[in-house]
């Protein structure tokens, strides 16, 4: 089962002016191996189809690979058809909980479990990075944040935008110190982490030495925040 994670940025936010993110899309695109043209999916559903973000997923990878989108009113059976037809699914971010809340609810989340277990390469930014975990602290500073839970496809708990957002990153670490969350693992923006069969087999930073994955703990009553190696697995 493989993983691609990414905190933050990427063809879906262009307005955070980071086009060396790109190189994110081309170290997941490679992950498909040799293949002529490699088929790739994206679901938006986390933004509600935001055409604006289906578009740049179409622009992102046009003419690289085959692609399709799976549509907020997609029915099991297409659901089903579009997952088999894939090398890679790229899940857009956007609101978590109702993403979640929708695949439960229709049976998607069930499809996308299997789909992973069978080999299809899982992606994607933020929400799309995070639902796959167990454990999930959801919301913004704004409207608080609130426990969550994930598919279970990996252990433990995840935080995206880590350094980006101090008010998240902050009530990450509290959530973990008071033991409601499991220790895990936080991504920066304009980072992904590959993570095959629960280890991470790799890092990339579009952003530089500033930006990094980290394993958050708890060590003697305190918080333990440390940038991950290879070979780090997740729990």
């Amino acid at each position: 089962m493989q993983i691609f994670a990414v905190g933050g940025g990427g063809f879906t936010h262009p307005k955070d002016n980071y086009p060396q993110d790109a190189i994110l899309e081309d170290h997941l695109l490679a992950l498909a191996g040799p293949i002529a043209k490699v088929r790739i999916g994206y679901i938006g559903h986390a933004s509600n189809d935001n055409p604006a973000k289906i578009a740049r997923f179409y622009e992102r990878f046009d003419g690289c690979a085959n692609l399709a989108a799976l549509p907020l009113d997609a029915n099991l059976a297409e659901t089903t058809f579009f997952l088999n037809g894939l090398d890679i699914l790229y899940v857009g971010g956007g609101a978590t909980m109702e993403m979640l809340a929708h695949w439960q609810k229709t049976g998607i989340d069930k499809i996308l479990i299997q789909s992973a277990h069978n080999g299809l390469i899982l992606s994607g930014v933020s929400a799309g990075a995070i639902c796959w975990f167990s454990q999930l602290l959801l919301g913004s500073a704004k409207d608080g944040y609130a426990l969550y839970t994930g598919l279970g496809l990996l252990g433990g708990s995840v935080c995206p935008h880590f350094s980006n957002e101090p008010s998240r990153k902050s009530a990450f670490e509290r959530q973990i110190a008071n033991g409601r969350l499991a220790a895990g693992l936080a991504i920066d923006d304009g980072v992904a982490v590959h993570i095959c069969e629960g280890i991470v087999t790799n890092i990339i930073s579009a952003r530089g030495a500033t930006a990094n994955a980290y394993s958050v703990k708890t060590n003697r009553n305190k918080v333990d925040v440390q940038p991950i190696a290879l070979g780090y697995q997740v729990t």
